[in-house]
């Protein structure tokens, strides 16, 4: 006898037990691992840098606000990058946008330096200079940093590319999957939905 209507299965039925394997995007743990050794890369060689710098500041002499500004947010893109790292190596979604804006911080800052600094590419530079550069202060810094001059050159170029790659790779769509898939459960499962009568 029919009886009108039609019972349906819920999802814990149909030898699913009480979980049903959920369809997940796919991530990659790899782009995330990347991501946090090269925020550590990062903050190590801008951390490194910036230490160097203040350790060539003569005894007793008064750093103009510019420079001040400059060591704080270097070292603030450094304490930003190793946080971040812990973050994605804990597997919390938390630390992709750490890294995304640790990497945007390393370039806004590797950017800006010379605007805050007067004469900050005498420190890229092998050798004293025997004047003021004819392409004016901006230009020659850009220029004594492509030239490796010195260690101070090799430094901020690194740390401007660990910067954008840290930027890039945190923001792909298979890194940012495989730390949302931590929210989910163990190994995807989800808890069963009531059916609908």
């Amino acid at each position: 006898m029919a009886y009108g209507y039609q019972q349906q299965q819920g999802p814990w039925q149909g030898g699913g037990g009480y979980y049903q394997q959920q369809q997940q995007p796919s991530g990659s743990p790899t782009l995330s691992v990347i991501a946090g050794i090269l925020a550590i890369g990062l903050a190590g060689c801008l951390g490194y840098a910036t230490i160097d710098l203040i350790g060539q500041i003569p005894d007793g002499a008064d750093l103009a606000g510019g420079a001040t500004a400059m060591i704080i947010l270097h070292f603030l893109v450094a304490g930003l990058g190793l946080l971040g790292a812990i973050l994605v190596f804990a597997r919390q979604v938390a630390g992709a946008f750490v890294l995304l804006g640790t990497g945007l911080l390393a370039v806004v800052a590797i950017v800006a330096d010379p605007l805050m600094v007067e004469n900050l590419w005498f420190l890229l530079l092998g050798d004293m200079p025997s004047g003021p550069p004819p392409t004016g202060e901006y230009a020659a810094y850009w220029e004594t940093m492509f030239e490796f001059g010195n260690e101070q050159a090799v430094l901020f170029f690194v740390s401007l590319v660990l910067g954008a790659i840290v930027m890039v790779v945190a923001a792909l769509p298979p890194s940012l999957n495989y730390l949302r898939g931590s929210s989910r459960g163990p190994a995807g499962y989800g808890y069963p939905q009531q059916p609908h009568w």
